[in-house]
């Protein structure tokens, strides 16, 4: 029997043993995954300097009820809470994220670019506050608090 065989089988059994959340955050974990692992072949399989291709996304599993996200300038930071996390982010970080929430040509190529930075930079971010995908609410939470919160100088 394969490695694969034998983790698949584990998994399966371990899944028993888990609560409700705990299953949750292992679907969003390997939603996570999944992108990760989408966004490493499509970068193998193209050309250098090709604009990459629009590839199909997994899908958020939505969370239920009215989970808000607040940006709070601190001594310590900036304080993002998205949910019942609460992440901590540089002045330099945050502009970073505030450029692509303005500089994007839609929401949605945003929303991809923010995913993206916070996969390569901030997963912490993402694994906590269970966000797996691009088009995860919290994510589109955090875009229009970003914009309501921060305004570019020649906007």
């Amino acid at each position: 029997m394969g490695q694969r065989a034998r983790l698949e089988r584990e998994l399966r059994s371990a899944i028993g043993e888990i609560d409700e959340k705990g299953l949750l955050f292992l679907l969003r974990q390997a939603q996570v995954l999944i992108h990760n692992a989408r966004l490493e072949n499509m970068q193998r399989e193209q050309p250098e300097g090709a604009a990459s291709p629009d590839v199909q996304r997994p899908l958020a599993v939505s969370r239920e009820g009215t989970e808000t996200v607040a940006i709070e300038p601190g001594k310590g930071g900036i304080f993002v809470t998205l949910g019942s996390v609460r992440k901590v982010f540089s002045a330099e970080e945050m502009k970073r994220l505030v450029r692509i929430c303005y500089g994007a040509q839609t929401k949605s190529e945003a929303l991809h670019q923010l995913f993206t930075v916070l996969v390569k930079e901030r997963r912490d971010v993402l694994a906590d506050a269970m966000i797996g995908s691009p088009d995860n609410p919290l994510l589109r939470r955090l875009f229009d608090s970003i914009r309501e919160t921060y305004h570019l100088e020649d906007r």
